[in-house]
């Protein structure tokens, strides 16, 4: 492994680290939040395809 190929990836994070720091920071949009009904009831589906997918029987193979 040459010299180049050792360092070419060190190099190139630090100017992508360097880009991203000359930025700055972004300003947070707040004119619009979410409603909350909307977060609980996202997390209602997740929680029921969780239980949905633990509680859905299994086919036991000849191994058991």
């Amino acid at each position: 492994m040459s010299r180049i190929e050792r360092f070419a990836p060190v190099v190139a994070a630090l100017f992508i680290t360097g880009v991203a720091l000359a930025q700055g920071p972004r300003e947070p949009s707040v004119n619009s939040p979410a409603p909350a009904w909307l977060g609980y009831a996202i997390m209602f589906l997740i929680g029921a395809g969780v239980l949905g997918v633990a509680l859905y029987p299994v086919k036991r193979s000849h191994m058991d």
